[in-house]
């Protein structure tokens, strides 16, 4: 048996650990490699998703019960907080609004400033101003650390791209039903 290394390695390590986008430095081996890269990820029950026009690539795992029960699940699901799924809505449709509005440009960017208007429009009037902000930078970290932001390096304000990846994992028909279960969850508080 070869110990050669495969020329995709680096990405197989890099889907593993979660969405590898259009501007790593291993996207053009990803284009070259999609097939048997697809090929070795079926192999353990996993698929490949790639959407060359978005710029992302990334993994899941069947949930179907035809699935190999026996397979441990990889990835565990993060329950999001309240906020945090409100901030995900947001962003989704900002994204949504930004791509019917400027096809032409690829980077939604979005200040501070701009997430905590967005959100404070859904939260009842509070004296305690700075309770709500902890609030919705808390959110905003929550969204980062799942890789729907990405802080950009910016000497004044903090500056966030919407990462495009939002809109697989948040389809239109999801957003739709995370949307009725906001409004719903606001009527009852």
């Amino acid at each position: 048996m070869s110990n050669e290394t495969l020329p995709y390695a680096p990405l197989v390590l890099k889907l593993l650990q979660g969405v590898v986008y259009y501007d790593d430095r291993h996207w053009e081996v990803l284009l070259s490699y999609a097939t048997p890269l697809r090929q070795h990820f079926a192999a353990i029950g996993l698929e490949m998703h790639l959407d060359e026009a978005e710029g992302y690539a990334y993994l899941t795992q069947p949930d179907d019960e035809e699935a190999d029960a026996d397979l441990p699940r990889l990835v565990r699901r993060i329950p999001l907080t309240y906020d945090a799924t409100l901030l995900c809505v947001l962003l989704r449709e900002s994204l949504q609004q930004f791509d019917a509005h400027s096809p032409d440009e690829s980077r939604h960017v979005l200040s501070r400033t701009q997430l905590h208007e967005m959100m404070q429009l859904f939260f009842a009037e509070q004296a305690d101003m700075t309770r709500l902000e902890r609030q919705v930078d808390s959110a905003i970290r929550q969204v980062e650390r799942i890789g729907f932001l990405k802080k950009l390096n910016s000497e004044e304000e903090a500056l966030y791209e919407v990462r495009r990846i939002i809109k697989a994992k948040v389809s239109a028909e999801r957003l739709v039903e995370i949307r009725e279960q906001l409004q719903q969850h606001a009527q009852e508080t």
